[in-house]
C-alpha cells in the first residue's frame, strides 16, 4: 500500500554519512508509471554532479562512460515496469560501475524486484498502532495543554481507520487540528473510509483534500501541472496562482503575502514535503522548493481531470492536446515542434 514510507526509508538511507563516503557517486531517480529506457538513463544523467559531455549522443550511450570505474549507488524510486527487456537493456550499460555498485529501488509490486533480480528485498510493513497513535496527536494537537479528554478518548477509533499508514495518519491528524468538538471529531471518524487493499489511503487523502476551502483546493489540484516527483519552485508556484486568478485579494496582505499563508497551510496539512530553502549568492535573495508525495499528487490529478497536461518527451513521441487542456508544463528537446 502506498504511503508506508518506502521513500522515506530510502532518503534515510541515501543520506547516511557512511553511505556518503562509501560510495564515489550518488544517483536518485523517480521512476513512476512511464517507464521509458532512454528518460530514464536521461533522469541519470541529470541526477549527476559530475559534467555530461557528449550531449549530442543517446543516453543510454552516455550511461557506461558517467558510471564506469566509478562504485555508485543508484536509487530508483517507485518503480512499476514490469517489462524484461527493458532492464536488461538499462543494466547492460550499469554493468560498467566499479566493484560494490548497488542499485536501490522502491516499488509496491513484488513482481519487479523479482523482475530487476534483486538480492534481497524487504516488505515494508504497516507501522504499530502506538506509533499511529503518536503521529495522530502530535498532528491533531497544537500543544501539550489543549488536549481535551474526551478528544484523546476518539484517538483509538481514529487509528483503526489508517491501517498502519503514517501518511495516513499524518493526514487525517492534520484534518483534526482545526476540528475542536466531539461532534466534529465523530463526523471526521464516520467520513473517513477504512484503508483497504483496493483503495489504499486514496479514501482518506481525499477527505483531507475535502476538508480545504475553495480557494485552497483550486491552488493544491492546479499542481498537477507538475509532473511526479518534481521539485518546485516555490515562489513561481504563488506567481503561477496570481496569474491564474486563485488568491482571493485582501486590503491589509498583498496577493505574495497570501499565497505564502495559503502554500505554509497546505504544508502544515501534509500537502507539500520535502521543503528546502536555499539562500542565494546576493543578499535577501532566497528560493523555496518543495515536492507532492506521489498519491497527493493522485489526489490533484483526479480533481484536475484532463485539465492539465505533461509533457516531458520527444516532440514527435506527444500525442496531440485534447480540447480539455487548460494547462501544460513543456520539458524536452526541440519544443519547436510542439508550439507549431
Amino acid at each position: 500500500m502506498g504511503g508506508l514510507g518506502k521513500t522515506t526509508l530510502v532518503q534515510l538511507i541515501y543520506n547516511e554519512p557512511e553511505i556518503q563516503k562509501h560510495f564515489q557517486l550518488q544517483l536518485w531517480v523517480c521512476v513512476s508509471d512511464t517507464f521509458d529506457v532512454n528518460l530514464v538513463a536521461k533522469s541519470i544523467l541529470d541526477a549527476s554532479p559530475k559534467k555530461n559531455y557528449d550531449t549530442d549522443k543517446p543516453p543510454l550511450d552516455r550511461l557506461p562512460k558517467l558510471v564506469s570505474g566509478q562504485r555508485y549507488l543508484l536509487l530508483l524510486d517507485d518503480v512499476w515496469n514490469r517489462e524484461v527487456h527493458k532492464w536488461e537493456r538499462l543494466k547492460v550499460c550499469l554493468q560498467h560501475g566499479g566493484m560494490g555498485s548497488a542499485v536501490l529501488t522502491t516499488t509496491h509490486d513484488k513482481q519487479v524486484a523479482e523482475i530487476m533480480g534483486a538480492d534481497k528485498t524487504y516488505n515494508l510493513n504497516v507501522l504499530k498502532d502506538s506509533f499511529i497513535k503518536e503521529i495522530i496527536v502530535a498532528r491533531a494537537f497544537s500543544s501539550e495543554n489543549e488536549k481535551p479528554p474526551e478528544l484523546l478518548e476518539m484517538v483509538g477509533e481514529i487509528v483503526k481507520r489508517c491501517r498502519g499508514s503514517p501518511l495516513a495518519a499524518t493526514a487525517l491528524g492534520s484534518v483534526l487540528l482545526t476540528k475542536t468538538s466531539v461532534q466534529e471529531w465523530k463526523a471526521i471518524s464516520s467520513r473517513s473510509s477504512i484503508c483497504t487493499e483496493e483503495t489504499g489511503i486514496l479514501p482518506i487523502l481525499k477527505l483531507s483534500y475535502n476538508d480545504l476551502p475553495p480557494h485552497m483546493k483550486q491552488c493544491f489540484a492546479f499542481c498537477a501541472i507538475f509532473p511526479k516527483d518534481y521539485k518546485i519552485n516555490v515562489e513561481k508556484l504563488i506567481q503561477l496562482w496570481i496569474a491564474n486568478g486563485f488568491i482571493p485579494e485582501h486590503e491589509e496582505d498583498s496577493l505574495e503575502t497570501t499565497g505564502k499563508h495559503i502554500f505554509n497551510e497546505l504544508a502544515s496539512r501534509s500537502f507539500f514535503l520535502d521543503i528546502e530553502e536555499f539562500k542565494g549568492d546576493k543578499q535577501y535573495c532566497f528560493r523555496t522548493t518543495c515536492k507532492i508525495h506521489d498519491l497527493m499528487h493522485d489526489i490533484a490529478m483526479f480533481v484536475m481531470g484532463k485539465e492539465c497536461v505533461v509533457a516531458i518527451k520527444e516532440p514527435s513521441q506527444i500525442e496531440w492536446l485534447s480540447d480539455t487542456a487548460r494547462h501544460l508544463f513543456l520539458s524536452c528537446g526541440e519544443p519547436e515542434g510542439i508550439f507549431e
